[in-house]
């Protein structure tokens, strides 16, 4: 054998091995990155679970509204979906939206003893929307009651609005203390689901 083929073939078969590593190195990152991103949206996607949303009805009661979220098992992720779902509106006829369009969530904070922080923002105004004594009681107990009675770490519930705990949104609820959800025998009897075509109370 010549040494013009015997350095050819040892220069091929060094390209072939170089080739091999380099494919086994880059398809190991690639499987890596996968891999990391599988773990990460495994961890973010949770269960699907059934909760009850409760919304605004006509007559001045609330109503619930059946529907399934994906959620993660932390209680605060739990209010945090719930919450928006919420402020998303209703898919049942006849039931109202709990805040007006354009109302968002901020920041979730969930204490010791089990006080949910839920920070209501709009940046259409400072302040939050005008209405009377059963409007009021409406808009604040739906999220209240969504939030308490779907998430059992939640014993109450504080109400802030742009970053601040005010005294009242509409001047005829006391909100300068976190707020229990209402578990009286008319909130139970409004707080059945609804279905398509149920008559409202």
């Amino acid at each position: 054998m010549s040494r013009r083929v015997a350095s050819f073939i040892l220069g091929f078969a060094l390209a072939v091995l170089v080739g091999a590593g380099l494919w086994w190195w880059l398809s190991g990152r690639a499987g890596g990155r996968s891999g990391a991103g599988a773990l990460e949206g495994g961890g973010q996607a949770g269960e699907t679970v059934g909760f009850n949303l409760y919304f605004p009805a006509p007559g001045g009661g609330l109503q619930a509204e059946p529907r399934e979220l994906r959620v993660a098992a932390n209680p605060k992720d739990r209010v945090r979906k719930v919450v928006e779902a919420l402020l998303a509106g209703p898919q049942t006829p006849g039931l109202v939206r709990t805040m007006p369009e354009g109302v968002t969530l901020g920041s979730v904070q969930l204490s010791a003893d089990g006080i949910a922080y839920v920070d209501l923002r709009w940046s259409e105004s400072p302040d939050p929307p005008p209405g009377g004594s059963t409007e009021e009681i409406q808009r604040v107990y739906s999220v209240v009651d969504s939030v308490a009675l779907n998430v059992p770490e939640v014993r109450g519930v504080a109400l802030l609005w742009n970053g601040a705990q005010r005294d009242t949104f509409s001047g005829h609820l006391d909100l300068s203390h976190p707020l229990a959800p209402d578990r009286g025998p008319a909130a139970a009897a409004l707080a059945a689901p609804t279905t398509p075509g149920a008559q409202q109370p």
